[in-house]
Parts: C-alpha cells; sequence; structure tokens
C-alpha cells in the first residue's frame, strides 16, 4: 500500500461463548436422561442418586456413575 494509504479492516466480532455445560444443578432424581456409553451405544436412564461429580443411573436393570457433562436429559420417549 502507498504511504498514507489506509486499508479499512472490518470490526471484530467478540468470540462466541463457549457452551454451558451441565452440571449437578440442572438434575434431579428420577429425571429421565440420555448418555453415550464408552461403547458408543446411546443408553437411557433414570437418575436414582445425585453425587457430587456424577449421577447414578439406572439403565435397563444396570447401575451406571455417569458425569454431568455426558448427560442429556431426555423430554418423550
Amino acid at each position: 500500500a502507498a504511504p498514507g494509504f489506509h486499508v479499512p479492516t472490518p470490526p471484530m466480532s467478540a468470540p462466541e461463548p463457549p457452551p454451558v455445560q451441565p452440571d449437578r444443578r440442572d438434575f434431579a432424581i428420577g429425571d429421565t436422561v440420555s448418555f453415550e456409553g464408552r461403547d458408543l451405544i446411546q443408553r437411557i436412564g433414570t437418575i436414582v442418586r445425585i453425587n457430587q461429580k456424577t449421577a447414578s443411573l439406572s439403565c435397563d436393570g444396570q447401575q451406571w456413575r455417569v458425569s454431568f457433562q455426558l448427560l442429556r436429559r431426555v423430554v418423550n420417549l
């Protein structure tokens, strides 16, 4: 660019905030939730206990302890 020539730059937009991670306050005992297990199978269960970092779930007769970040609330079945 020639001296004294200014090329306008578009205004910078603020970066998008990261998505909000669910925590224990977002869930309650009795809630129906889903999660994807290590085997990549989608499972649906009911919360039977709220722990500090995980929820204990009952899924098809099995007990699971799942991090709140992996849980998704099930609205309709």
